[in-house]
């Protein structure tokens, strides 16, 4: 288990006005918000940005880097890298050179997290250098701490013991206790792996005591966790459990779910290796019990949201039908007084009552319409949300269900296991995960579609240019399987949302792989019509009958049992397509021949 270390501590400026001690405290308040709600710390950066813009320049990096760091809580590493871009211009041009060190240190965390460890390992080298050259020792140990977790995710383990020993012995002549056990936390992870147990047991101990005397309770849980896994790879089984017990103990006493979970599972383990399997069970079926859980309060947490947005409705709806009442009430009760002054002044207000009245009918009419808009918009939103619910549960839970199964079986037969079946264990979980992200991708964009959110920009374009865009999303697929792609007659122009029809054919090429055999074809090619461009994707797959054809772009259950057991699921990608090829005044369908392949064609205006 190791431990990334942020760099976003706030430096010190030369002289502190009150506005930029008010944004210090802004950021210092996002600071502490951002890691459990990343959104509510963005509220705080606003604000901050919004004191700073045009006035405190020098505090733009800081602000900018505080904006990043919430963005990779979301996982948004997109904008995240916006922001320190941001950050580290303003940092360049002021010559900050605490805030260059932070952004690019930042920078590497969010390479690191999407696993581009080259591009994470020259930040964290900018980074590193920077605050050696200004003995900046608090960042140049967090620096340096990076460093080795980057290149021991690089399988570099000299180098990675090499950075945790620098980093260790700054913090430690420094006195920063909280670095020093985190590095020391990590070096012994990486003992573990090279199974230096009683090594690793020294230094977890080492950890585990600054821990303790910082009270930090969620880091002891963690060390406790990692010395149950050290004790169990020893074989001392007995001391594994003890460490197990006390880390559940901490989690369960603090709330830390996610963090039960994993050391329930971890204890099932280890009695399963003491062939003692009630025991195991046991805690095999309390660490389901507990997952389940987790999901549910998720999941009730999202439905309580959209019920608290319903009911809010259905409340201001009913704050302005009263006072729609109260205003009649009103008027009536100022006519009726009216009639003592005389039939002049009566006619005269029964007038202005009429004119009132048929304002008020207007009015009313206004925001009826706008209250059934309301009410039609909340309807979507629900139905979008149980067609979501659907789709989740039917499309993710096979592919979640088949990694989760190979990582149990890597799990239990590492060590008895030789390379060879080490690589098919790897190569399986490698094309699971990518079909995970596949499906996830398309679910997000089938989502946006749904909700309205994907962006609709139709304009010419050669069909060219989005084949080949489309190809190099799949070439990895294609390699690995000694699959060609050949295309012809592309150089055509079209006029659509060039990011959708991109998304069609990714979508219609990674299906014709999946269902392609090692060293086949795929063939792309486009041909003018009368006022419009066919484009045809030919595969040598397995092929399909006219009923399978038939359900492939219909909206049920059938679709996603089409093709073999490895390769189902297809079904959100092709609605998905279906979807966005009508959205672009196009059409798409299929012909296939069982044991001869299947052409998909996709209709475009010109």
């Amino acid at each position: 288990m190791r431990v990334i270390l942020f760099l976003l501590f706030a430096a010190v400026i030369g002289t502190t006005s009150a506005q930029q001690q008010h944004i210090q405290q802004l950021l210092d308040q996002g600071n502490t918000v951002s890691e459990f709600n990343p959104d509510s710390a963005l509220l705080l950066f606003e604000q901050a940005l919004t004191l700073a813009t045009g006035k405190d320049t020098i505090m733009l990096p800081r602000i900018f880097n505080r904006f990043a760091q919430a963005y990779s809580m979301k996982g948004n590493y997109t904008e995240a890298a916006k922001f320190l871009v941001q950050a580290l211009t303003h940092a360049e041009l002021l010559n900050d050179t605490v805030a260059l060190i932070d952004g690019n240190n930042n920078m590497g965390i969010d390479w690191m997290y999407q696993e581009e460890y080259e591009k994470a390992l020259t930040y964290f080298k900018i980074a590193e250098q920077l605050a050696a050259q200004s003995h900046d020792s608090l960042r140049w140990g967090h620096a340096l701490n990076n460093l080795g977790l980057t290149v021991g995710y690089m399988g570099l383990a000299k180098e990675e013991l090499h950075y945790y020993n620098r980093a260790a012995a700054i913090f430690k002549k420094i006195n920063e206790l909280e670095g020093y056990a985190n590095t020391l936390l990590n070096t012994a992870t990486l003992l573990t792996a090279e199974r230096k147990y009683k090594n690793a047991e020294q230094l977890y101990q080492e950890a585990l005591s600054i821990y303790k005397k910082m009270d930090y309770a969620n880091a002891q849980g963690m060390v406790y966790q990692s010395m149950a896994e050290n004790a169990r790879d020893g074989g001392h089984y007995s001391q594994a459990l003890h460490y197990i017990r006390q880390s559940l103990k901490i989690a369960h006493t603090h709330g830390y779910t996610t963090e039960e979970a994993s050391g329930l599972r971890l204890a099932s383990t280890i009695f399963k290796e003491m062939k003692m399997y009630d025991s195991a069970y046991y805690y095999l079926d309390k660490h389901r019990e507990l997952r389940n859980t987790i999901f549910n309060s998720e999941k009730n947490k999202i439905t309580s949201e959209l019920e608290a947005r319903y009911q809010t409705e259905i409340k201001e709806r009913k704050i302005k039908s009263l006072e729609q009442e109260n205003t009649i009430k009103d008027l009536r009760a100022t006519t009726a007084r009216q009639w003592q002054i005389g039939l002049v002044v009566i006619i005269v207000l029964i007038t202005a009552v009429l004119s009132v009245l048929y304002n008020r009918y207007q009015l009313k009419q206004r925001t009826a319409k706008v209250l059934d808009e309301k009410n039609t918009e909340l309807q979507k939103l629900n139905s979008f949300k149980d067609k979501m619910f659907a789709v989740i549960s039917h499309d993710l839970r096979n592919p979640v269900d088949a990694f989760s199964t190979l990582m149990e079986s890597l799990t239990q037969n590492l060590q008895h296991a030789s390379p060879e079946e080490l690589k098919e264990f790897l190569e399986s979980m490698l094309h699971s995960a990518r079909d995970l992200k596949s499906l996830l991708n398309n679910l997000l964009e089938w989502s946006m579609v749904q909700i309205g959110k994907l962006p609709f920009h139709p304009n010419p374009f050669v069909v060219a240019h989005a084949v080949q865009e489309s190809i190099a999303h799949v070439q990895a697929m294609a390699q690995v399987n000694n699959i060609r792609i050949f295309t012809s007659g592309l150089d055509v122009t079209v006029r659509a949302d060039k990011n959708m029809v991109v998304i069609i054919i990714r979508n219609l090429l990674a299906n014709a792989l999946k269902f392609s055999a090692r060293g086949k074809s795929v063939n792309i090619d486009a041909t003018l019509k009368a006022g419009f461009v066919l484009v045809a994707v030919r595969d040598e797959g397995i092929g399909m009958t006219r009923e399978e054809v038939a359900k492939l772009f219909q909206s049920t259950d059938e679709v996603r049992s089409i093709g073999t057991s490895a390769a189902k699921g297809a079904g959100i990608g092709l609605l998905l397509c279906k979807e966005l090829a009508e959205k672009n005044n196009g059409k798409i369908y299929a012909e296939s021949v069982p044991g001869s392949g299947s052409t998909f064609y996709l209709e475009l205006p010109q």
